[in-house]
């Protein structure tokens, strides 16, 4: 492990609060919900919304105070999904904000789910396990809402769990990890991996079974990072298990310091892995980021500005973004948003002389590659993922990109192109 000389500044939420959701979307972000007190189960309704493009923070409201929402955003609406209530009751709502008539909505999961995993592939959005009305206090449901014909369906995962994590690539879903009830906290080793191109599910096992793990894509691959081996033993974990999408392998690395309930986010060639609980007896939060660069497999480490445990991660352009926290034990809730800019990676043309060789360029209905890639991700001027897939393809549509300028990367290649309808 090498030191990370990072660009970092800080910034404050309008409320100390842990296990917050969080997600961007044109180059906004979006900080909601949480715990303003977690033993007596006391949540929040608070946004706290980051506007990129000039730098500042407004506010705004859920239609009802909930800790550990699942958050995601599509096709010109975020969606701030379940949660816990006051009093750790589980919550369907789904507040729905739609940013081109900056007007709000509302509609249901298919179950009570908090702190299920939302991710999107195609027009489908996922939200998949947490803890519920179920049985057991967990659920193994995955609320399914298509957004090209506005119907919700529901499907299941192998197992029911929370506090697991997961991530998509192309076509694929992974869920891993997890606790598999809310009295005894057993920990699962279960992955469940979803195939949205056939319909089809398969598991695999994780190397540790573990819960409160993290999960994220980059690079054409899902890392799990961390979690908590065990409720009795408070046994950390600093595995990382690393799926590659396109050869369906797994593969191992181990983060600096083991801990759970870590924060990740990824900006250019980086994942990084933040901040989380270092000791699970002592409730004690820690303050290191691990940085992996996919490209050349470096890992590198840095550290926050404070300490934090159940916090949030969240990238939005070349910025990185590690919000609230805190220590249950004590009541000691974090306001602080350490913020990470890289300019030097930013969205970069590759220097190298063997471009990808798009064409043409620019593009109205179609881009074409001169051969196929294992993984591809076209990525707009705001640093979000428009399109990703790992299949060879060679043809890929672009009817459905608004004019503008965009990126398309292969792992290691990045290419400029526009987009002109």
């Amino acid at each position: 492990m090498t030191n990370c000389f990072a660009q970092w500044s800080v910034a404050n939420l309008t409320q100390a609060r842990c296990f917050p959701g969080a997600t961007s979307y044109q180059g906004k972000v979006y900080i909601a919900g949480g715990y303003l007190e977690a033993n007596a189960g006391v949540m929040t309704n608070r946004i706290d919304i980051y506007d990129n493009a000039n730098g500042n923070w407004t506010i705004d409201s859920m239609s009802s105070v909930r800790g550990d929402v699942s958050c995601i955003a599509f096709n010109n609406r975020v969606y701030f999904a379940g949660g816990s209530t006051n009093g750790f009751g589980n919550a369907k709502e789904i507040d729905i904000y739609n940013t081109s008539t900056q007007t709000w909505s509302v509609d249901s999961l298919m179950t009570t789910q908090a702190g299920a995993v939302p991710l999107v592939i195609g027009t489908k959005i996922y939200f998949a396990g947490g803890t519920s009305t179920d049985l057991n206090g967990v659920t193994k449901v995955v609320s399914v809402y298509d957004d090209a014909t506005g119907v919700w369906s529901a499907d299941s995962l192998s197992q029911a769990r929370f506090a697991l994590a997961g991530a998509a690539v192309g076509n694929i879903a992974v869920f891993g990890g997890g606790y598999r009830n809310t009295s005894s906290y057993p920990t699962s080793n279960r992955v469940d991996i979803f195939n949205a191109a056939t319909g089809v599910w398969t598991q695999a096992t994780l190397s540790q079974a573990r819960g409160n793990i993290a999960a994220i894509a980059a690079g054409g691959k899902i890392f799990f990072a961390g979690g908590l081996t065990s409720v009795s033993s408070g046994v950390l974990s600093n595995r990382v298990d690393i799926y590659d999408v396109a050869t369906n392998t797994w593969t191992q690395a181990n983060l600096s310091q083991a801990r759970r309930s870590i924060a990740v986010a990824t900006i250019g060639n980086r994942v990084y892995f933040a901040g989380g609980e270092r000791s699970f007896n002592q409730n004690l939060p820690s303050n290191v980021v691990d940085i992996y660069d996919f490209v050349t497999g470096q890992w590198m480490t840095d550290t926050l500005s404070v300490p934090h445990d159940a916090l949030v991660g969240v990238s939005v352009a070349n910025k990185v973004m590690f919000a609230g926290g805190g220590s249950y034990l004590t009541n000691n809730y974090c306001d602080v948003v350490d913020i990470y800019t890289e300019n030097a990676i930013g969205i970069p043309e590759t220097n190298s002389k063997e471009e990808i060789g798009i064409y043409p360029n620019p593009a109205n209905e179609f881009i074409t590659l001169p051969h196929a890639f294992p993984y591809v991700e076209i990525v707009n001027m705001f640093g979000e993922i428009v399109i990703c897939t790992s299949d060879p393809v060679t043809v890929i549509s672009v009817k459905e990109l608004a004019n503008g300028i965009y990126f398309i990367r292969t792992g290691i290649t990045v290419e400029k192109f526009i987009v002109q309808h």
